[in-house]
């Protein structure tokens, strides 16, 4: 299920190209979070685990927990992670999911339906940063996300951006504009629209 974990030294650029450079040169963090999270994971094969302290790298996808004093790599494929977390003092909860077991990329689920999940894709990449009178101020981490729309029975992800309600919400399309009557002219639908509509369906 796990292997020992060595730790973050693939890095990647805008191009998901490999940097050969060492990892301490690229400024920032590849983590989602740098501190340790408790977590309730749930595996693509149906295995579940509780209160798993894990650490997530956004570049490679690679998700860490801990035993003890030793950090381990999961093997198996994870399908969902809620974790729980401090936020200036105040506790708070995030869920990650991956699609399919063999992509690494993870969303954060903004609102779920039966029929629908408003899913925001979140990653790192290393990009070139230009700092004043200089060629370039070498590379930093920087933290990417993109909103989709996943329609569950078909396990179609679309991307909401510059999509009106009948682009996304195809099939459900007058109910979507019953829920919110505004989306009819809409050009295209905000976020906020569309966990409307989802909360709605």
């Amino acid at each position: 299920m796990a292997k020992p974990a060595t730790h973050f030294v693939e890095v990647y650029d805008e191009k998901g190209m490999t940097i050969s450079a060492n990892v301490g040169t690229v400024k920032g963090s590849p983590l989602w979070r740098d501190e340790w999270c408790n977590a309730n994971v749930e595996m693509f094969n149906g295995k579940k685990f509780s209160n798993l302290p894990l650490i997530i790298n956004l570049v490679n996808g690679h998700i860490h927990f801990k035993q003890g004093d030793a950090e381990f790599q999961f093997v198996d494929a994870i399908q969902k992670m809620t974790l729980f977390y401090q936020e200036e003092g105040v506790a708070d909860s995030i869920t990650l999911i991956k699609l399919s077991p063999d992509n690494s990329i993870l969303y954060e689920v903004k609102k779920t339906s039966a029929k629908y999940q408003l899913l925001q894709m979140i990653n790192k990449k290393a990009v070139d940063t230009y700092d004043y009178g200089k060629s370039s101020g070498g590379k930093q981490f920087e933290l990417f996300k993109e909103n989709f729309l996943l329609r569950v029975s078909s396990r179609e992800l679309v991307s909401v951006k510059g999509k009106s309600v009948a682009e996304l919400f195809t099939t459900d399309a007058e109910a979507a504009i019953q829920i919110l009557p505004a989306a009819k002219k809409r050009k295209q639908l905000s976020v906020q629209d569309i966990s409307t509509i989802i909360a709605g369906l």
